[in-house]
């Protein structure tokens, strides 16, 4: 008899990773496969013994979701492995590279204990596969599973409020809401600057550094906070330029976001980037990577905001059911 497939689930539904854990659950779950939510938010008893009914348990892991510091993490997170007494497979995001800077090395200590006790490893681009090849320990095979595309497209608005340049996603640094905005500066200043999320943990001092920079410029500065599905959706609609300037991405959640929704955001040209054009061709629009080109390409998509619409007979790939069938397939491969 084939047993059920669990799914460990830990930490805040706003965060990214754990949205996408759900995701991933959601969809096998749609598909018909026996997928099973083992925990949701915090631990508790039953667990384990849910847990020792299923084949192989599965866990999207970054650090910063099981523990204040990368060493804190592993201790956790390798406990956790142990305890629940299956074979335990795991997706491993924000793989670490080098933009991390000092931050490097313990966190790839931490990715590279993981994986040495998993049963099977996933990460979401062929550049996370290399990063994690080059920085973590090339002697572990990963599979690749990109992200999915939910197809949630939004709908156009009839009548344009006010014009902005909006980034979407947690607020910290590196994310490029500081660079967005200085590249608005040869902008109207009705050119409004919106950010769709809430600075991260550690991070509000942002908050007032792009109101400080906006208000030097005379334009409007809005972070919007926490959003729920509908509210993002509907603003994601009224941004007029969409950007993700995320210059070290490996995988982004954000520009997949936007692209669902219909969006054609203004991305870096980077290994992910060129990654993500090949498999779905006219998603994004694309502008070398660095502070002049993202400058330019701002301007010409406030002067031409049609642009940044995709056309409806665009295709994305893979699709929520796409992935499912590869998490079921890995995942059962990999079961006891």
């Amino acid at each position: 008899m084939t047993r059920p497939i669990g799914h460990f689930v830990l930490g805040p539904r706003s965060h990214g990773v754990v949205r996408y854990a759900r995701s991933v659950l959601d969809a096998a779950m749609v598909i018909g496969a026996d997928h099973r939510l083992l925990l949701d938010g915090a631990p508790h008893l039953g667990c384990r013994a849910a847990a020792l009914e299923c084949g192989i348990v599965h866990i999207h892991v970054t650090d910063k979701l099981f523990g204040r510091s990368p060493a804190a993490a592993q201790r956790s997170l390798l406990s956790t492995m142990a305890n629940l007494r299956r074979p335990v497979s795991v997706t491993l995001h924000d793989v670490p590279q080098p933009s991390d800077g000092p931050g490097m090395r313990p966190r790839a200590a931490f990715y590279a204990a993981v994986a040495r006790q998993a049963a099977g490893v996933i990460v979401s681009s062929h550049h996370e596969a290399a990063l994690f090849a080059q920085f973590v320990d090339a002697s572990i095979e990963v599979q690749v599973v990109p992200l999915m595309f939910e197809g949630v497209r939004v709908e156009k608005p009839s009548l344009t409020r006010e014009v902005t340049v909006g980034v979407l996603g947690f607020l910290y640094p590196g994310k490029g809401h500081l660079e967005t905005l200085q590249a608005m500066a040869d902008l109207d200043p009705s050119v409004g600057f919106l950010a769709l999320g809430t600075p991260s943990p550690g991070h509000d001092h942002l908050v007032d550094d792009l109101g400080k920079i906006a208000a030097d410029s005379g334009r409007t500065c809005e972070i919007t906070g926490f959003l729920t599905d509908d509210e993002l959706r509907r603003r994601m609609a009224e941004v007029t330029v969409p950007v993700a300037y995320h210059r070290h991405m490996s995988a982004s959640g954000s520009i997949n976001a936007w692209i669902s929704a219909g969006r054609r955001p203004l991305v870096p040209r980077t290994a992910y980037t060129l990654e993500l054009a090949a498999r779905s061709p006219d998603v994004v629009a694309m502008h070398p990577n660095n502070n002049d080109a993202l400058r330019s390409a701002v301007a010409d998509a406030v002067a031409s905001p049609e642009h940044t619409w995709t056309d409806s007979a665009v295709t994305t790939s893979p699709t929520a059911v796409e992935v499912a069938q590869e998490y079921d397939r890995l995942l059962r491969r990999w079961s006891a």
